[in-house]
């Protein structure tokens, strides 16, 4: 589970920052990376949390027989504006989050992740996520990224696979 769009951005950073580098711009690639850094980060934040919730809606769906009442009460009470209570964004793992569907779905989730490696799957994940508030909520345009877009990009890809793993168990 893959952002096309998320590709294309890496793709036109990759093209700006090699003409920057041609043409001797170390202001403007360092505006770039600066920039891109942010937008790659609050992306693959986004995505991330589509696919989540789209994973939760999902399941509803599916375990209510397609009941629209219930579909609507769930996506409006708990899905809508309520993702980031799900997680303990200082925390390293889903625990709270498994935990919201029970300790049976907790004890699995966990397993799932041990038996599959999955551990720097789901801490790139939190720290996807945890990246994000820092950026949104400590004033955007100041606050910096300590991390590179390659760095970000790569914690993006392990997210997905954590993402990968929660529709699975959402099946």
């Amino acid at each position: 589970m893959h952002s096309k769009k998320i590709q294309s951005l890496k793709e036109e950073y990759s093209a700006l920052i090699e003409f920057c580098r041609q043409n001797n711009q170390l202001s403007f690639e360092m505006y770039i990376d600066s920039t891109y850094n942010k937008t790659l980060l609050l992306s693959a934040a986004s995505f991330l949390e589509a696919t989540i919730t789209k994973s939760i809606h999902d399941y509803v769906h599916t375990k209510s027989r397609q009941t629209t009442e219930l579909v609507a009460f769930v996506d409006n009470k708990a899905i809508k504006r309520q993702y980031h209570t799900f997680f303990n964004w200082e925390g390293n793992n889903a625990n709270q989050f498994f935990g919201l569907f029970g300790d049976d779905f907790k004890q699995r989730a966990r397993k799932e992740i041990e038996t599959r490696g999955l551990a720097e799957a789901e801490a790139a994940f939190m720290a996807v996520g945890r990246e994000r508030n820092r950026l949104v909520h400590q004033n955007y345009i100041e606050v910096q990224i300590n991390s590179t877009f390659e760095e970000i990009w790569n914690k993006y890809e392990q997210a997905c696979k954590f993402t990968e793993l929660v529709a699975g168990l959402l099946r």
